[in-house]
């Protein structure tokens, strides 16, 4: 009993910010859904059909629309679809902690001496993640039910219950699934790498069959795909009992799976080996002559973790650029007043703006993921004692803060680089033509966005490593979001400008270097906080 409470207690984190995030954005939507919908039958169809003919075309990162006259059917849509990525992403970090973090720190170590069994040890750590999320499930769908009450709509109970379920299950699953990558290497970094790009393909592979390409019966093996097989909250609809026992089974057999490859391996050590040969002591140094230049040294070390997330983006790119023409044409051949007031706000007009637009605004989000993903590691290594051993090299703490975010941004090109030669080449192999000038610069742009977010992170990382991964991602996946739906509903600029993508501007139609200023102003503002707040602290608190 003492494991399993220490086990949730691991988690009181992510599950206060999760519940946060879940709780505002179901609270708003719900609430914005009543003040834009209409007041009369017609006024809701015609939002319908305006909603329902956009939302068609943005199925590469939403779930199909229906129902959209409804609070039910836009909140399955607009928010129950965004929320099941909040929370696979949430229990991608949580799983690798699980499975590789407390190993580095030394406790499963120590657990296992205590006589605690292999089996016990990662069934506690399930339970314990599995409480937890349900907690922060019921907080979401709580605020949603307020919400829509608030909204003159209350949905059904037994609609929101079904709907929690579908996504715990989810949620479980890729918990479970990044467990088991977590027994395949030999550090926690490694493990949220690799299971990161594991589960944007298998969204990718949902994506695709949404927006209608034939994957045959594969895409049963994408979570987000079983998910999206209950509709709980519409008319007629139901929890899809099938598709949620398989995620709920898929769990069970990939925790098996765990199980034997914990017991099978060596504590500290992948499942897999290569075969010991025959060495000699060497007294010279390595000869990679990147690990002897700073900044390099620690890109090289994660090369195969940056190439992992350069191939992934390469792949989503030219699936989202493969399609931009079916979706402008679609878009533009209507004569609906919300979807060219979108288009004019957007700054949509060419297929090459909708290429900036679309593919930038998804690229930003996934760079700072990315970027989350390595503030991750910097917590990690501060707990588990990696920091104090460079501090001991000795390397001064001012030059792991500079070393760190410098070589963020290094992989972050690297990332940005290969994804946008993929989408440079789909677009010419469609009959796209993009300005090469103005495309060269809207990717370089990224970068300052990703040296903004290095800089807080670092800076969150000094002052509370704990709760740095949960409030950047959080910072992320709002700001994304504010971006996006600001020109759809014609929201106030205000609700725009709290996201930092704002910043970014839409360097593919026009120039805002104020904006890209004010970028590298906020990185500087954070790697200097970040200094301070590094010299101050002692390691490991």
């Amino acid at each position: 009993m003492i494991l399993f409470w220490l086990a949730v207690r691991s988690h009181r984190t992510g599950l206060l910010m999760t519940a946060l995030v879940g709780a505002a954005g179901g609270l708003i939507n719900a609430i914005g859904f009543a003040q834009i919908v209409g007041a009369n039958p017609a006024a809701r169809a015609h939002f319908a059909q305006d909603m329902e003919l956009l939302g068609r075309q943005l199925t590469y990162l939403l779930p199909v629309p229906t129902q959209l006259d409804t609070m039910a059917g836009y909140l399955a849509w607009r928010w129950f679809g965004s929320a099941a990525l909040i929370y696979g992403f949430w229990a991608l970090l949580a799983g690798t902690g699980a499975g590789r973090g407390d190993e580095e720190r030394g406790l499963v170590e120590l657990w296992l001496s205590a006589g605690l069994s292999r089996l016990r040890l990662i069934a506690t750590r399930v339970a314990g993640f599995a409480v937890v999320a349900a907690v922060s499930i019921a907080f979401t769908l709580a605020a949603t039910g307020i919400g829509a009450a608030i909204g003159q709509e209350p949905l059904p109970f037994a609609g929101l219950v079904w709907q929690g379920l579908a996504i715990w299950a989810l949620t479980i699953l890729v918990f479970a699934f990044a467990i088991l990558v977590a027994q395949l290497v030999t550090t926690r970094r490694s493990a949220t790498g690799t299971a990161g790009v594991a589960v944007l393909v298998l969204f990718i592979l949902n994506a695709a069959a949404r927006s209608g390409v034939d994957v045959g019966v594969v895409h049963w093996l994408s979570p987000f795909y079983l998910y999206e097989r209950s509709t709980p909250l519409l008319r007629g609809g139901s929890l899809d009992i099938a598709a949620t026992t398989a995620s709920i089974v898929g769990a069970l057999a990939v925790f098996v799976l765990a199980v034997i490859a914990f017991v099978r391996r060596d504590v500290g050590g992948p499942l897999f080996r290569g075969a010991l040969g025959k060495t000699r002591v060497e007294y010279r140094p390595a000869r990679d002559p990147l690990l002897r230049i700073p900044v390099l040294a620690i890109v090289d070390q994660q090369r195969a973790w940056i190439v992992a997330w350069a191939l992934g983006l390469a792949l989503l790119a030219a699936f989202l650029t493969s399609i931009t023409k079916t979706m402008v044409d679609a878009l533009g051949s209507s004569d609906i007043p919300v979807l060219r007031a979108y288009f004019e706000r957007a700054g949509i007009t060419v297929y090459a703006d909708f290429v900036g637009v679309i593919w930038f605004s998804t690229l930003l989000l996934l760079v700072s993921l990315f970027v989350v993903a390595q503030v991750n590691g910097w917590a990690t290594d501060d707990a588990e004692g990696r920091l104090e051993m460079m501090l001991s090299a000795p390397v001064s703490r001012a030059r792991v803060v500079v070393e760190r975010i410098a070589a963020v941004v290094v992989g972050c090109a690297v990332v940005v680089a290969v994804s946008s030669l993929a989408v440079y080449l789909t677009a010419k192999s469609t009959g796209i033509g993009l300005p090469g000038g103005r495309f060269v610069l809207a990717s370089a742009a990224v970068l300052p966005v990703a040296y903004a977010f290095a800089g807080i992170g670092h800076a969150l990382v000094g002052w509370r490593p704990r709760v740095a991964v949960v409030v950047l991602g959080a910072l992320a996946v709002v700001g994304y979001f504010a971006q996006q739906f600001t020109p759809l509903f014609q929201w106030p600029d205000w609700v725009n400008n709290i996201s930092v993508y704002a910043l970014y501007g839409t360097p593919m139609s026009k120039d805002d270097w104020s904006g890209i200023v004010t970028l590298i102003a906020i990185g500087v503002a954070g790697t200097a906080l970040a200094l301070v707040v590094m010299r101050r602290r002692d390691v490991g608190r």
